[in-house]
């Protein structure tokens, strides 16, 4: 029989407040850095978090943090949880908005792109992230080039000091920098 993959998610994260609908955009980035700052501070994951809102209603359909170390799951970033949480809202009209504490890698990009999510959200930068070991990877600059000429916008360093200030704490309290280069 064949493994089944599964999502499980830190019991604190039930736990976080959503913001009500309609949840702004300040209130959606800080809803992904708490979540981002909790998943270091409780020693749960990786210094990533994220959330998506349906811009119809405004409402935060799904919240999602690193779980790659923590699960052996290399895919599960913060924004990959976030896409299979949602999956059968992203088609909801209107549009959705992916807030991501940090600037999204390849893959991430890459879910972003096939979950036809209409906006992105960022706070720390890449090279916020490659600063304290991560890899990012190559091939951002051209899938955002296509994923932008076909209407999505992209918006970053949106609370970049306190998404950044997640990365530093993580690389300060020694956590596991990984990806394909570590």
């Amino acid at each position: 029989m064949a493994d089944v993959a599964e999502i499980r998610l830190p019991v604190w994260l039930a736990a976080m407040p959503l913001p009500t609908a309609p949840a702004s955009d300040d209130a959606c980035m800080r809803l992904a850095i708490a979540a981002a700052d909790q998943n270091v501070a409780r020693s749960t994951g990786g210094p990533f978090g994220a959330c998506l809102r349906l811009e119809a209603s405004g409402k935060v359909i799904a919240v999602g943090v690193n779980l790659a170390m923590a699960s052996g799951n290399p895919v599960l970033h913060a924004e990959t949880v976030a896409i299979s949480l949602a999956a059968r809202r992203l088609a909801e009209p209107g549009g959705v908005t992916l807030f991501t504490s940090c600037e999204p890698c390849i893959m991430c990009l890459g879910a972003s792109h096939w979950s036809r999510i209409s906006r992105i959200v960022s706070a720390a930068t890449k090279a916020d992230a490659e600063a304290v070991g991560f890899a990012e990877g190559a091939g951002t600059a051209e899938l955002r080039a296509e994923m932008s000429a076909r209407g999505v916008v992209f918006q970053d360093g949106y609370l970049r000091a306190e998404g950044a200030a997640v990365l530093c704490s993580y690389a300060e309290r020694g956590g596991v920098i990984y990806g394909p280069e570590a």
